[in-house]
């Protein structure tokens, strides 16, 4: 969870729009997939030269899909040949980016945050970039992951997204990285209700650990959706000459869904407080019961000890040690005074 805070160490002192990767090489090849379509048909295959969407002039909706972006000539020559400034293509790069939206003259450069669990169960990040045009798009992905199969399934189907603009497709694959956020919600609150039971039967040093570590994946979370929430917000105020009345709609769906994840996840930092709270409380109640099981004997045992103390000493001249019941009665004025103080802190539900 602290992989993005160190690899911001890489940016310092370096020249603005300087080309370094930063970032983790998460695939092993660049995969470049080129899709295109209109109302009609649509067709879609992996590219090796780029020149294939740079050069193409049909007048259906083009979209480039690059997967891994640690191959930082491929992506410059890709921007140059587009004429992309030089700092949108550093920010492509530097995958430790806050989300955020801009407008430059010919399109809209857009950076989103993609959560998942990994096989650790550890919460990472995927920094996703989008460069919008009128009619064309382009993603940037550092993972082949599946966050876009729906998005596809519904071009195949031939949905509205193919008889609407690339802004259009630019929202669905926007709605489908936020749609993700609830699935880690969700595992989240399962997580949680789990943590929750465990607490009330048995509280453990582990649980105070696995508390610990929600509190920190919703503050990941949340540090990630706060920009996020800016930059769509940013998107559905109808600023922008490259997104359709129709499109701005849509976008502020999507804005609605990320205030209602926030909202859940501030109710769930509440709960882990809440369940932090209770497990110091259950630990210091143990200690109470302790505390008091051990101040019980002790007081049963403070006369036991003053009459062993009396006839311990040492003078020469105690009537009852010569007496021939005195170590009975000993026991049975003991054993009477253990009854009678545990009758009574019984009575005072001490017991």
């Amino acid at each position: 969870m602290t992989k993005e805070s160190k690899n911001i160490a890489k940016m310092v002192n370096i020249p603005l729009g300087s080309l370094i990767y930063v970032g983790e090489k998460k695939v092993e090849n660049v995969k470049c997939t080129y899709t295109k379509y209109n109302s009609l048909e649509m067709e879609r295959k992996e590219i090796h030269n780029l020149r294939e969407f740079i050069n193409d002039i049909d007048k259906k909706i083009r979209w480039l899909d690059i997967i891994g972006i640690h191959d930082i000539d491929l992506i410059n020559k890709l921007c140059e040949a587009l004429e992309i400034h030089p700092l949108v293509i550093e920010d492509i790069l530097n995958t430790s980016q806050n989300p955020k939206v801009e407008e430059y003259e010919d399109y809209i450069f857009l950076v989103t945050k993609m959560m998942y669990f990994n096989k650790d169960g550890e919460l990472e990040t995927e920094q996703i970039s989008f460069i919008l045009f009128k009619d064309r798009l382009i993603s940037f992905r550092e993972l082949d992951s599946k966050i876009f199969d729906t998005v596809l399934n519904r071009l195949k189907e031939g949905s509205n997204i193919r008889k609407n603009g690339a802004d259009d497709l630019l929202y669905a694959l926007v709605d489908a990285i936020v749609d993700n956020y609830f699935i880690i919600i969700e595992d989240i609150g399962e997580k949680i209700d789990y943590i929750e039971d465990d607490l009330l039967l048995n509280p453990k040093k582990e649980i105070l650990q696995k508390i610990y570590l929600l509190k920190r994946e919703l503050i990941y979370i949340r540090n990630s959706l706060w920009p996020m929430r800016n930059a769509i917000s940013s998107l559905s105020k109808n600023d922008y000459d490259l997104i359709d009345g129709k499109t701005i709609y849509y976008l502020r769906d999507v804005y609605d869904h990320v205030i209602q994840i926030i909202d859940i996840m501030e109710t769930y930092r509440d709960i882990c407080s809440g369940m932090l709270d209770t497990y110091l409380s259950s630990i210091g109640n143990k200690t109470n019961e302790v505390m008091k099981i051990l101040t019980i004997f002790s007081t049963i045992f403070i006369p036991l000890t003053f009459i062993a103390g009396v006839y311990g000493m040492n003078f020469k001249y105690l009537p009852e040690l010569n007496w021939k019941y005195g170590y009975l009665s000993f026991w049975i004025i003991s054993t009477i005074i253990i009854i009678v103080m545990l009758r009574f802190f019984r009575k005072k539900d001490w017991l």
